[in-house]
C-alpha cells in the first residue's frame, strides 16, 4: 500500500495511508489528508492513486507543490520522493496492506501515527529502526506490534486559562485578520500597500495622539484661568476693603477688574447677596447659584460654570468686637470667560494637521528604510543565485538573523546541490537527493557510520551501529554541534575541515569511545564543484 509520512512539522511522524482513489491535502477540514500548518493552503494539493501510479497535483496553492526541490503542477512520484508543502515536507513510501489494523488511530480521521520522535521537528530519529532497505521493492515500514500503545491524548487546556486565551487569539490573526492583510499585498505592488499601511500608522497614531495634547492643553488653560481669576478677585477684594469697612458706597470701585481681559462680570456684594458695587447695579440682589454656593463657604472660592467660563469669589471680612473673630461682611465676585484661552475646534485641528505632517514627515523616512531593510535580502539572494547557478555553486549566505530568510536560504542551497550543470546545452537539470543517497550509502555499510550535509555541517543520518555507541542515539537533521556524546562530537567537528580541505583523500583519525579504540576514516563527496556530504565510518582498532 502506498502511504505519506510526515517529515517535519508538527505531525512529524505521523504515516497517512493512500488507498485508492484522490486525496487532497491541506488545512481545510473537508481535505482527506488535513495538515496543521497555516503556510499551507485550505486545498493546497491532491495525491491521485490509480495502481502503481500514485500522481501528485498543485491546487493552485499560495506557496506552491515541490517533488524534491522542482515546483510541480502535475507529477508522478515515485518511492522516496520527498513532497515540500512550503515548511511542511513529506515523503512517499510502502506500507503493509494491514497497517490499518496495526498503528493507532489519531483525531485526524485517516492519519496513522508512528511513535513520538525524540526531537520534534524529524520522523527520522524514531523511524530509523522501522525504516529499513527492502532489496526486491525499496523501502518499506514495518508494522508495529499489537501490543503498542496508543498515543496518549494531549490534554486540554482549560477554557478560561491564559494560554487557551493566546492560542485562541493566535489562531484568529493567522487564519481571519491576516488573510486579508495579506490579500492587499496580493492586490497591489508590494511597495505601495508597504506605504499605505505605513500612512495608515501613522494617520492613526496621530489622531489618538491628539487627543491627550488638547486634554492636556485644556487641563492647563484651566489652571491658567484660575489663577488669573483668582488674582483679579484678590486684588479687587484688596482695593475695596478699606470702603466696605468704613461703609464708603462712593469709594468702592470695580473698574480695575472690568477691564482685565476675560472677566464679563466684577461685583461688590454684601453677605446677604446684594450688591455694593459698581454703582449703576448697586442695590440689586444677585441670584446666581454660584454666588449662593460662595456666601455659604464663607472663604475663597473657585468653581467651573460651565466648559468655558467660572467663578472666583474672594471674601471681605473685618474684626468683630461682639464675637472676637473676623467676620465676613462682603464678597468680591468675578465670573471670567476662557473663550480668551480655551482651545477650540478650529485650533484643535489646526494642531492635528501640523502633528500629522511632521508624522508624515517622518514615516516617508521610516517607509524608506523599512523597504530597503525587506528589500536588500531579497536583492542580496537573487545576485547569489545568479551565481550560483552560472558558476555551479550552492553557497548562498544570509547575512540577517531572520529564521525565514535564512530557512530560505538553506532551501535554496538544498536545490542547488541537485542541480546536474554537466548536461547539454549548459542547462541545469536537476538529478536525486544527495541526502537520499548519503542515507543510502550509510544503511548499506556493516560498521558504525555516518553522513554529513557538507553545506550546513548537519547530519543526515547515522546508522544503527553508530546509534548502539551513542547514549540515546544520534539525532538526524540536527547539527553535528548538537551530538549529545562530546568526544564523537569533538572527532566529527574536528574531520570535518580537513574533510573539505582534501576532497580528493580519506582522512583517517582515532578515538577512544567507550572503552575501545576506534579507527575514524572521513571522506568529502563531492557535488557538481563542493563537497556535498561527508561519510565518516568507524571501525575497531584491533578489527
Amino acid at each position: 500500500m502506498w502511504a505519506i509520512r510526515f517529515l517535519s512539522g508538527p505531525q512529524a511522524g505521523q504515516i497517512v495511508p493512500l488507498t485508492g482513489g484522490k486525496h487532497r491535502l491541506g488545512r481545510a477540514p473537508t481535505c482527506e489528508v488535513k495538515i496543521n500548518s497555516n503556510s499551507v493552503s485550505k486545498e493546497h494539493a491532491a495525491i491521485l492513486v490509480t495502481g502503481d501510479k500514485v500522481i501528485i497535483t498543485d491546487l493552485d496553492s499560495r506557496n506552491g507543490t515541490f517533488v524534491n526541490g522542482v515546483r510541480v503542477q502535475n507529477q508522478r512520484l515515485n518511492l522516496g520522493d520527498k513532497i515540500s508543502l512550503h515548511d511542511v515536507l513529506i515523503d512517499v513510501l510502502q506500507v503493509p496492506d494491514d497497517m490499518r489494523l496495526n498503528q493507532p488511530m489519531m483525531p485526524n480521521a485517516g492519519v496513522y501515527a508512528a511513535p513520538p520522535p525524540a526531537w520534534a521537528g524529524s520522523a527520522a530519529v524514531q523511524l530509523q529502526n522501522q525504516y529499513t532497505p527492502d532489496p526486491q521493492g525499496g523501502p518499506h515500514l514495518h508494522a508495529q506490534s499489537h501490543d503498542h500503545a496508543p498515543a496518549q491524548p494531549q490534554p486540554q487546556m482549560a477554557a478560561n486559562s491564559v494560554s487557551a486565551l493566546l492560542y485562541n487569539f493566535k489562531i484568529y490573526i493567522d487564519n481571519v485578520a491576516m488573510p486579508g492583510v495579506y490579500s492587499i499585498v496580493q492586490t497591489m505592488p508590494f511597495r505601495y500597500a508597504l506605504a499605505a499601511m505605513v500612512t495608515i500608522y501613522v494617520v492613526i497614531v496621530t489622531a489618538l495622539s491628539t487627543v491627550p495634547v488638547v486634554n492636556t492643553t485644556k487641563q492647563n488653560i484651566k489652571q491658567e484661568s484660575v489663577r488669573r481669576a483668582k488674582t483679579i478677585a484678590r486684588n479687587m477684594a484688596a482695593m475695596n476693603r478699606q470702603a466696605v469697612v468704613q461703609n464708603n458706597d462712593v469709594g468702592m470701585s470695580v473698574r480695575l477688574a472690568e477691564l482685565e481681559e476675560g472677566v464679563t462680570t466684577a461685583v461688590i456684594i454684601k453677605a446677604d447677596g446684594t450688591i455694593l458695587a459698581p454703582a449703576n447695579k448697586r442695590g440689586e440682589f444677585v441670584n446666581k447659584p454660584f454666588v449662593h454656593r460662595a456666601r455659604r463657604e464663607e472663604k475663597e472660592m473657585a468653581d467651573f460654570i460651565d466648559d468655558s467660563n467660572l467663578g472666583v469669589s474672594v471674601p471681605i471680612s473685618i474684626y468683630s468686637p461682639e464675637s472676637g473673630n473676623q467676620t465676613v461682611v462682603a464678597y468680591a465676585v468675578v465670573l471670567y470667560d476662557m473663550g480668551a484661552l480655551a482651545i477650540n475646534a478650529t485650533q484643535t485641528f489646526k494642531l492635528f494637521i501640523e502633528t500629522l505632517a511632521i508624522a508624515l514627515l517622518v514615516g516617508a523616512i521610516l517607509y524608506f528604510f523599512l523597504f530597503k531593510i525587506v528589500e536588500h535580502p531579497i536583492e542580496s539572494l537573487n545576485t547569489q543565485l545568479d551565481d550560483a547557478l552560472r558558476e555551479g555553486r550552492d553557497d548562498l549566505v544570509s547575512e540577517y538573523q531572520f529564521a525565514p530568510i535564512e530557512k530560505l536560504t538553506s532551501n535554496i542551497n538544498s536545490a542547488l546541490s541537485r542541480i546536474d550543470h554537466s548536461g547539454g546545452g549548459g542547462q541545469p537539470v536537476f538529478v536525486a537527493s544527495r541526502d537520499m543517497e548519503a542515507a543510502n550509502l550509510v544503511a548499506m555499510m556493516s560498521a558504525a557510520a555516518i553522513a554529513i550535509n557538507a553545506i550546513d555541517d548537519r547530519v543526515i543520518v547515522a546508522n544503527d551501529g553508530l546509534n548502539a555507541m551513542v547514549a540515546g542515539g544520534v539525532q538526524n537533521e540536527r547539527p553535528v554541534a548538537e551530538i549529545t556524546d562530546p568526544a564523537l562530537k569533538a572527532n566529527l567537528l574536528g574531520l570535518i575541515p580537513r574533510m573539505r580541505a582534501a576532497v580528493s583523500e580519506i582522512v583517517v583519525d582515532d578515538l577512544p569511545f567507550a572503552g575501545q579504540k576506534y579507527i575514524v576514516r572521513g571522506q568529502a563527496v563531492m557535488g557538481p564543484t563542493d563537497p556535498a556530504y561527508y561519510l565518516v565510518i568507524l571501525t575497531p582498532a584491533d578489527g
